[in-house]
């Protein structure tokens, strides 16, 4: 993190230099490259100090990318010289994260939303916003990092012109007691899909799996992300609500992260009709820049509360967001599936920190259930190399989580960055002090929750009719 926090800031002055250049030497490189639905590559802006590169290498663990002499200098490219979404890029953003001087950035969906907010018609404008957000979004806007700033938020999305803020914190919750459940009827019975069974929440983890290990395809859960699961609702059930045809719910994600723009293309997450469930996806970035332009005084805003019908959430979804969360959360629900009684203590310690690859077991009224956790790709390449290998400390694991970011979603590839250590361990403790603080801190104890399975999918998790709604499949894709 030292070496990281010293290059961003070298790589800070390099741009300065840059910008003081004659406009024609800063513009004599090649056109942008925006193949890919999440990262653009702009090399006119690039400085050649290689930080994307180690970000590639050391933690996404795809090396995707590398320096190329351009006339008299050099400038970050692709190691094949093919577009960004011809590589083996997972998407993650991490590169995004380190480059000061904007050579790879979030492809920008501001002007899109805006325009919406501006002319909405007859559109329903809805957001909902992911559980990092509440948590990463303070020090992009000036205040301390770690600050809970969730009501603040909510009245700022109204501000700028959203008619309903829901929470993906909900989403998370439904995420939870489907994939615990999952979980459950595969340790029961292998006919129901193979262990260890890993989770499929981070989109980029998803993409290299497709990409790169299509092999484990089947060990993955089958349940859709928070942000797809929420976004299946309220292009779903939400139209039918208000009246209106589900072309007029205008969903915007508020996402830490850059890979969640490419889900929200994924062809298995549009409607029946065809309509895109998530119609754009904004990342933490975007929003601080969305703020700032409409010159909102952030700071000093009064809290407003999430919208009634999806805003419900436990504790075990707002520590969705923190390495190790995922899988804490969905133990929590799983123990109680298992055993038919309530964990005695909700915090699953092993689990938390920022360690690459961590190992716990919990015992399930006798039966101990083994799981781990990466954080990184790269880390769950060794991981699943071990399991692949039987090696003695991962044998019997039932149940892997991986986040493609360290840290978590907290410091998505989407997120305002963190320049230290110190400042990432703000953020995860505001999530567990989040999880602390909930009225329940377990997802299928959630009122709004269960009432939306009565109304929506037959009244029981994992049913028939959530299975159709909450789960999707995935597909090996070729590298081009």
């Amino acid at each position: 993190m030292k070496i990281i926090t010293s290059l961003h800031t070298i790589c800070l002055m390099l741009s300065q230099t840059l910008s003081r250049r004659s406009a024609a030497a800063a513009v004599a490189s090649p056109s942008p490259d925006f193949s890919t639905n999440s990262i653009v590559l702009d090399r006119s802006k690039c400085v050649a100090c290689g930080m994307c590169i180690k970000a590639c290498n050391s933690v996404a663990g795809q090396g995707v990318l590398k320096l190329v002499k351009v006339g008299n200098k050099k400038l970050v490219s692709t190691k094949s010289g093919k577009p960004l979404q011809e590589t083996n890029c997972i998407k993650c953003g991490q590169c995004t994260l380190v480059c000061g001087p904007g050579a790879l950035t979030q492809k920008d969906a501001i002007q899109t939303v805006s325009e919406v907010l501006k002319n909405p018609g007859d559109k329903v404008l809805v957001c909902q916003t992911a559980p990092a957000i509440r948590v990463n979004l303070a020090d992009g806007l000036g205040m301390p990092a770690g600050s809970i700033i969730t009501g603040k938020m909510v009245t700022a999305l109204k501000m700028l012109g959203f008619k309903y803020v829901f929470d993906t914190n909900f989403g998370a919750d439904l995420t939870i007691v489907e994939e615990a459940t999952e979980l459950v009827n595969r340790i029961k019975d292998s006919k129901n899909g193979p262990l260890p069974m890993f989770t499929s929440c981070c989109p980029a983890w998803v993409n290299y799996v497709e990409q790169s290990q299509p092999d484990i395809i089947p060990n993955l859960s089958t349940c859709r992300s928070p942000v797809g699961m929420l976004s299946n609702v309220l292009k779903g059930e939400f139209p039918k609500l208000l009246n209106v045809d589900e072309t007029k719910i205008y969903n915007v994600a508020i996402m830490p992260c850059t890979a969640k723009k490419d889900e929200a293309e994924r062809p298995q997450l549009r409607t029946e009709k065809g309509t895109k469930e998530t119609d754009a996806v904004i990342t933490t970035r975007e929003l601080v820049k969305m703020i700032k332009d409409a010159k909102i005084d952030f700071k000093n805003l009064p809290d407003t509360p999430f919208d009634k019908l999806y805003s419900e959430a436990s504790g075990g979804g707002a520590i969705f967001c923190n390495t190790g969360g995922v899988m804490e959360a969905a133990i929590r629900s799983a123990y109680r599936f298992y055993t038919g009684k309530e964990l005695k203590d909700y915090n699953i310690l092993d689990v938390r920190g920022l360690d690459g690859i961590k190992l716990a077991s919990v015992d399930f009224d006798g039966t101990p259930i083994k799981f781990s956790v990466a954080q990184g790709v790269a880390n769950a390449m060794k991981l699943i190399k071990k399991i692949k290998n039987h090696e003695d400390d991962v044998k019997d694991v039932k149940f892997v989580e991986v986040m493609a970011c360290p840290g978590g979603c907290v410091c998505g590839g989407g997120s305002t960055r963190a320049k230290t250590k110190k400042v990432m361990e703000k953020r995860i403790e505001a999530a567990y002090k989040i999880d602390e603080n909930s009225k329940s801190r377990v997802s299928h104890i959630n009122t709004e929750l269960n009432e939306c399975y009565d109304r929506y999918l037959d009244g029981k998790y994992f049913s028939h009719k959530a299975h159709h709604n909450f789960h999707t499949h995935l597909t090996p894709r070729e590298i081009h």
